[in-house]
Formats: structure tokens, sequence, C-alpha cells
């Protein structure tokens, strides 16, 4: 184990010559809480000794409102989005040591800015001391690529702080509250964060059972959904991907903003109804086709793709190679994922899919959709 900083000694770098970032993308330190639980925690029990939890990761299949991704409300976007669940998962340890130790972090851990910010801004929300002693182990999935693993992780650390003092702070406070204060780290300044958009799928996933939910605004789960059993997700990565700083990618995203809006000014109505009136009561009836359908008009026929060819070379060109998936009906749900390039099925025919996606030079990643929520796991004697 490593210590960390304490807080009391935690202060920005100096300014270097880096670019200066886009407004409301400003670099921040782990722990830092730009937005206070909304309401007080319940009473905070003494601790258990230690815990351990597996908190699932997830795809995010669409944006309800685009245009709302690119506007900036002091670090709040109410997009809303629609997301897929996966059994691919953060395991997370947690053990409480002697008062005044202060956060320690196992050397292993291999993203260890958003470890501490997530145990610091849990443990700000407790108004608990961070003497906490933190291991991490994560499925393998590559970062940037579309899968929230970012934001999972977070939401799996922090959870399993809030879980380790008895779940004082409940999941319609905590999800709010982790989304409204998220970050990843800087790039260029190492040991800073940088704002990202944040809508709430990844925290949703594991605190709300269903492996398709839909959020809406202000991070509110407004409908999950399990996934028939029959039906697997295949998910593909561009085998060319190279890993992009998060400081450069939000650049690129940026400069993309007038086109989310443009779309969410275009087509927010469209798939508001679709959503209410169509993709969501079929899927309370057990149907998931009228949403994938939703999300296939979205992501390839709304601009959705083209909005976020910035993440990787040839990003549409590959989107219409894959259309005929969704075409010959192997996919009862294709799409990007996020901002991408990772593109998934969620289909009953892993193997036609799969082959598609590896005849397109991505790598094939096959998984099962997670319908409950983070669990707590037995601890090693």
């Amino acid at each position: 184990m490593t210590s960390t900083t304490p807080e009391s000694a935690m202060t920005s770098p100096p300014p270097s010559a880096e670019p200066v970032a886009p407004v409301g993308f400003e670099p921040f330190v782990p722990g830092t809480v730009h937005h206070p639980l909304a309401a007080p925690s319940g009473p905070v029990p003494v601790p258990a000794d230690e815990v351990r939890v597996r908190y699932p990761t997830r795809l995010n299949a669409m944006a309800l409102q685009p245009a709302a991704i690119a506007a900036d409300n002091n670090l709040i976007y109410d997009a809303g989005e629609v997301v897929l669940s996966v059994a691919r998962f953060h395991h997370v340890h947690v053990r409480r040591l002697a008062p005044g130790t202060g956060l320690v972090l196992d050397p292993e851990v291999r993203r260890p800015e958003l470890v501490e910010h997530a145990a610091r801004i849990m443990c700000a929300a407790l108004g608990t001391e961070c003497d906490l002693a933190i291991g991490v182990e994560s499925d393998r999935l590559p970062v940037h690529a579309g899968f929230g693993s970012s934001s999972s992780l977070i939401a799996a650390v922090a959870t399993a702080v809030n879980h380790l003092h008895g779940c004082p702070v409940d999941r319609a406070g905590l999800l709010p509250y982790l989304t409204a204060n998220h970050g990843e780290e800087h790039g260029s300044r190492p040991g800073l964060l940088t704002p990202v958009q944040c809508i709430g799928g990844s925290a949703a996933s594991g605190l709300y059972p269903g492996g398709v939910q839909v959020v809406a605004g202000r991070s509110t789960v407004v409908l999950s959904v399990p996934v028939p059993d029959r039906l697997s997700l295949v998910i593909g990565v561009p085998r060319s991907l190279e890993e992009r700083p998060t400081d450069e990618l939000m650049a690129a995203e940026v400069e993309q903003f007038d086109r989310f809006r443009a779309t969410g000014e275009r087509w927010a109505p469209t798939i508001a109804f679709r959503m209410l009136h169509e993709a969501m009561p079929a899927a309370l009836r057990g149907d998931l086709g009228p949403l994938g359908s939703l999300v296939f008009d979205y992501r390839f026929r709304m601009g959705s793709i083209e909005n976020c060819s910035f993440s990787h070379p040839g990003l549409v060109e590959l989107a219409g190679q894959l259309e005929s998936l969704w075409h010959d009906e192997a996919a009862t749900m294709l799409a990007l994922s996020s901002v991408g390039p990772a593109f998934f099925a969620l289909t009953d025919d892993p193997d036609r899919c799969g082959d598609r996606f590896a005849e397109l030079d991505m790598d094939v990643i096959h998984a099962r959709p997670h319908n409950g929520t983070y669990e707590e796991t037995g601890l090693v004697p």
C-alpha cells in the first residue's frame, strides 16, 4: 500500500505551458466536491472492518437529448441515456484503518487518481475521515473506448465506501452526487482530473437492477428492465485504437459541440415521443425491439456517429460496414457505445456478430448483460 497526499496538503500545481482548457473543463484536484450531497445522509453507523464488492460496467447506447451533452450547467448534464449493464466488473476491497492514518491505496491500483477521488468525495458526503485502505482489480476493458470505465470505477469505489459504512446514502442520492462530481485523469497534467460530461449511466448500472436502463434528466432512472437470457453482448473495438489522453479527447469533442446541439434541436422531440410511447412500454412488456429500432436510428440516421467521429479515424465508414448486421436482423440492438469507438450488438446470434466485427479488424469481446446490481463478495479468510 502507498499513502496518498493528505487532504489538507492537496493544492493545484503551478500553471504549465499546456493549452488552456475549454471553458467548463478546468482541471481540479482529486477529492474536489463541486456539488455537495443534495440531502444529508442518514445516520452513519460504525463502519465494518472491511468489505469487498464487485460493480458492473456499462455500454451507452444513446443519449436522449444530445444537445445537453454540450450544455454545461456547472458540471451538470441532463442529456439522459440508454445504458446496458455488462458483467465485466470492478472488484473493490475497502478496509478501515486506524484514525489519522489517511487514505492508502494498493500499489497495484492502475488508476490511482480516480480511486482517490472516489474515496474522498464519498467520505466528504458521509462526513467521515478518509482513513481507508483500498485495492481494486478490474476486468479487462480498453480505456476511452466507450465503456464508461472511468465513471464506473469511481462509482464502484464510492459505493464500496458507502457500503462499508452501512449505506447511509441511498441510491437516489448517490447517483446524482457521483454524476455531478465526475472527473477523469487530465493527461498532460499528472495528478489532476478534468471534468468530463457524466450523465449517470455507469453509476446507475450498479445501483439499480436491470440489464437495460433509461436514465433521464438529473440522473433519474425512469426505466429498468431485465435483458432476456437468450440475448448476449458482442463488442467490437478497432484494433487500430490508440489510447488518447482525456484533455486531448475533450478538446476534440468540444469542437463538435455545435453538431451535438443541432442534433438535439432537430431530433430530441422525436426521440422523446418514441421513447415514451413506443420503446419504454414495449420494454416493460419484455420486447426490446422498439428500443433497438430507436437506438439504431439515433446512431445511424440522426447524425450521432458523425458527431462522434472525432473519437477514431474512419468511424463513419466503419459504421457503414456494420449496418448489415441490423438489416439482416442479426442484432436486437446495434450501436456505437458513448462516443466510441467501440460498437456493440445485443444479439441472439453472437457468432455471426462476432465474425463480422473480426472481419472489420476489430477485437471481439463477448459478455453477458448484468441484470442485477453491485454485489458484496466474500472476504478472503
